[in-house]
């Protein structure tokens, strides 16, 4: 009778546990049309297929599962919420796996492209590479000496709880973002990404804190950079002239923002290339931080790869925010800034 007993509350206990039911996986390769595939993923099944190859590799890890999932489907999954900014129940579903997991594996790939950001987002440095960046600046509009075009462009905070601190979030169109800063070349590659700063911050600050703007103002950069009004004047940082007088002033504003449109051309080709920087991300502040560096460095793998671009079909606005920097440092920005001045007019 015990033996029966056991036997019976063996198969009870057999028929409340739920059979686990690994769900195919299917990858885009096989399922989308090349238009389809770019439009989903932001990639080209060619480029597609080069990431998986760059990335795949240090996404698989050693599990006792036997349904572990690849690293190639780990890869289509962040680039699906890199295009949209949240991971529904369709996305994850879609390709076999639960929102959580889904979570999961956005968080592990955006922190491997972290890790190869140093490689893949790089200021020019060496000798070569700051000549050939001021060359290729100065070919545009005959401005010299520039080798990183700078500004901010923000990306905005969705649904996200962010506590007592959410104020600090606040820009100046009254929405919560993180303030993004990039610098980039004459060829559209990002050379600096600078994403953990608050709505609120201004675009100037930014670059006063960051690594960059304290290795030029100790001297250790080569170069100039070119920014807009909301910027300091300063012997390595050019901005426009508010009212320019003299033939040689009119010359070097009309070069200034040929010359600075690269950057506010890069804001606008990233957030095209990726979907949740234009319209917003549904995380916190340090998930949302890390996935703007992580596009970035896609940004910039795209580039690599010659990837087509994503048509700007809205104009992204510039946000100049004037303001007077007096002091020493702005004096020997004006006779830099007068210099240039004088050069782009004898070349006219």
């Amino acid at each position: 009778m015990a033996a029966l007993q056991m036997i019976l509350g063996e198969r009870v206990a057999a028929g409340l546990r739920r059979e686990r039911i690994f769900r195919d996986r299917n990858y885009p390769l096989d399922n989308f049309n090349d238009e389809d595939m770019h439009e989903r993923y932001r990639f080209t099944r060619r480029g597609l297929m080069r990431l998986m190859d760059l990335l795949a590799a240090g996404l698989n890890h050693p599990t006792k599962r036997s349904h572990a999932i690849d690293g190639r489907l780990q890869i289509c999954i962040a680039l699906r919420f890199y295009a949209t900014g949240t991971v529904h129940t369709g996305h994850g579903d879609h390709h076999g796996v639960s929102k959580a997991s889904a979570c999961r594996i956005v968080r592990r790939v955006s922190s491997l492209l972290i890790r190869m950001k140093g490689d893949v987002i790089r200021f020019p440095t060496t000798p070569q590479e700051v000549m050939a960046t001021q060359r290729g600046f100065s070919d545009v509009a005959g401005f010299p000496r520039i080798v990183s075009a700078v500004d901010c462009t923000h990306v905005l905070l969705k649904g996200s709880r962010l506590g007592e601190d959410a104020y600090v979030y606040i820009n100046r169109k009254r929405v919560k973002s993180i303030n993004v800063q990039l610098m980039c070349n004459s060829r559209y590659k990002i050379t600096n990404v600078v994403a953990r700063w608050p709505g609120s911050a201004h675009d100037s600050r930014i670059l006063q804190h960051s690594n960059i703007g304290q290795e030029f103002e100790a001297g250790n950069k080569q170069g100039i950079l070119i920014g807009d009004s909301g910027y300091p004047l300063k012997p390595w940082l050019m901005t426009p002239i508010a009212e320019p007088q003299s033939p040689a002033e009119i010359s070097y504003n009309r070069a200034h923002p040929r010359t600075r449109v690269f950057i506010e051309q890069v804001n606008g080709q990233l957030k095209m290339k990726f979907p949740c920087l234009m319209v917003g991300l549904h995380v916190g502040p340090k998930q949302a931080c890390r996935t703007i560096v992580a596009c970035a460095v896609l940004f910039n793998l795209a580039k690599d790869m010659q990837e087509p671009e994503h048509e700007l079909n809205q104009h992204l606005p510039d946000d100049p925010h004037a303001e007077i920097y007096p002091g020493a440092a702005r004096a020997a920005g004006l006779a830099i800034r007068a210099q240039i001045a004088q050069d782009i007019h004898n070349r006219l």
